[in-house]
């Protein structure tokens, strides 16, 4: 016998865009007293894979090509780099350090002005969308004090058996991160998780979320979590 369904008691769904971000508010980013800090790899193939990170400057931003250089100098340089680098790629490089000035919107990006430094290792470099990555926490909670950059250029003498990445190459990207909070630091930027102004809204739940202003907050701590290889798939192969 079928079943019948009484529609008085039926209440219509409403779709939920789960992907959107309730609170974003369009435009460019304005950050006051903030810059953007962009590392450009160059990959094997010609394409270019792009760590922006987040400084406070004091006063009147005051970058330089000069001081973008000498970013890519001290990241591509000392015993850091030369452990880092004898598991990356030969084909890749990090090639140019960009900063801008988002205190204002749409200000120019300024670029360093001597080459970068490619990899050393006599292995093979992986396909574009494997990288690692390395977690930024702040003294916040959630998400959005939270970052996360991902590292590729990656050769095939930094596989480890089980398809992990080897014990030193984890050893040398974690030490080598460590060093870019001073390398910024001495430039006269505090290295920070940036956000974003946002709308207050009221999430899927029914849970209230107030208005946040644009800023930054200071990172703490710099990790290599684990020896699992990730992906950061829109640089895939297309």
């Amino acid at each position: 016998m079928p079943r019948y369904i009484n529609l008085a008691n039926v209440q219509q769904f409403t779709a939920v865009q789960l992907t959107s971000d309730p609170g974003y508010i369009g435009g460019p980013e304005v950050i006051q007293g903030v810059a953007r800090i962009y590392l450009h790899w160059a990959l094997g193939d010609g394409k270019a894979a792009l760590n922006v990170l987040h400084g406070r400057y004091t006063g009147t931003f005051a970058g330089t090509p000069t001081q973008a250089t000498a970013m890519l100098t001290a990241l591509t340089s000392g015993t850091q780099w030369t452990a880092l680098a004898s598991f990356l790629a030969p084909t890749m490089a990090l090639n140019q350090v960009w900063i801008q000035d988002v205190g204002v919107a749409q200000q120019p990006i300024i670029v360093s002005t001597t080459g970068g430094s490619n990899g050393t290792s006599t292995g093979t470099e992986l396909p574009n969308e494997v990288a690692v990555v390395i977690t930024l926490r702040t003294g916040g909670i959630g998400r959005e004090n939270r970052g996360r950059m991902f590292i590729p250029g990656w050769a095939t003498t930094s596989l480890a058996t089980g398809n992990v990445v080897a014990a030193a190459a984890v050893t040398a990207l974690q030490n080598w991160a460590g060093n870019i909070s001073g390398i910024l630091s001495a430039q006269g930027y505090q290295w920070g998780v940036g956000h974003r102004a946002r709308a207050a809204y009221t999430g899927i739940t029914g849970t209230e979320h107030p208005a946040r202003e644009a800023g930054l907050v200071p990172i703490q701590t710099v990790l290599v979590r684990d020896n699992h290889w990730d992906s950061q798939r829109r640089r895939g192969l297309r």
